[in-house]
This record gives C-alpha cells, sequence and structure tokens, in this order.
C-alpha cells in the first residue's frame, strides 16, 4: 500500500505547499537529532498528513469487512503491470536493450514470473472476497 500511495501523498505536498506558500508548518524542514543516529530532516505536515491518512486506512479498514480483501484484488491486479512490465520496459528503451540479449531474456523471465506470482495472487484474493462473502 506504501507505494500506491505515494501519488497521494505528492498530491497533498504540492497542493499545500501552492495553497500556504508562506506556512513554516507547510514548506519547513526542521532537524531532528536521535542519540547515535545522523540528525534527519522533518517536515511537520508530512508527518501529521501521513499519521492521519494511514489511521483513516486503518480504520476504513476495520470498518467495512469485505476491505482487505478488496484492497488484495485491487493490488493483485495492479502490481504486475505498474510495478514490473511498464519499469521494465521503459528501461529496455531507454537503455536501448537489445532483444535477445542476456539482459533482455533475463528481465523478460523475471517479468514472467511476476506475472504469474499477480496471477495467483489475484485467484487467492477473489478466493478471500468469495469465502468472506459465503462465511
Amino acid at each position: 500500500m506504501q507505494v500506491y500511495s505515494q501519488p497521494i501523498y505528492q498530491f497533498a505536498d504540492r497542493y499545500f505547499a501552492e495553497r500556504y506558500p508562506g506556512s513554516g508548518f507547510v514548506n519547513d524542514f526542521h532537524t531532528v537529532k536521535v542519540p547515535l543516529l545522523p540528525p534527519y530532516r522533518v517536515n511537520l505536515l508530512r508527518v501529521c498528513f501521513r499519521t492521519a491518512y494511514v489511521a483513516s486506512t486503518t480504520a476504513v479498514a476495520l470498518f467495512f469487512p469485505y476491505f482487505n480483501e478488496i484492497l488484495a484484488l485491487l493490488g493483485a491486479l495492479n502490481f504486475w503491470p505498474l510495478a514490473i512490465y511498464f519499469p521494465v520496459e521503459m528501461y529496455f528503451i531507454q537503455r536501448k536493450v537489445p532483444r535477445w540479449s542476456t539482459r533482455w531474456l533475463v528481465l523478460q523471465g523475471f517479468s514472467t514470473v511476476c506475472l504469474l506470482v499477480s496471477a495467483f495472487a489475484l485467484v487467492g484474493s477473489i478466493q478471500g472476497v468469495i469465502s468472506q462473502k459465503l462465511g
């Protein structure tokens, strides 16, 4: 879910930065020093918004009985094309990888294995929705 939430986080960051350009809460980064760790830069809007987003998503998951199964179904449908197929194809085009080269074969094999895993996850998530409905 973390990967698929990144566009939402980016949209919120951009929206609030444009809406409140002079706000320190929105635009300033603060340095947090934790003992035995290097200093870490924190933006308060990001901490608050992302915490509220995760908490609200968790609350929705608790209140709707099919939420986890539907989320698994959507994840199974979206994982392979968004996380594997399109990035691999873009890599081929950007790096001009020749067809049937070792790199091309390895990445195509990886993509195929991930497609099979996604297909099994899809079947499992459909079974989960059906078992929740009947159970």
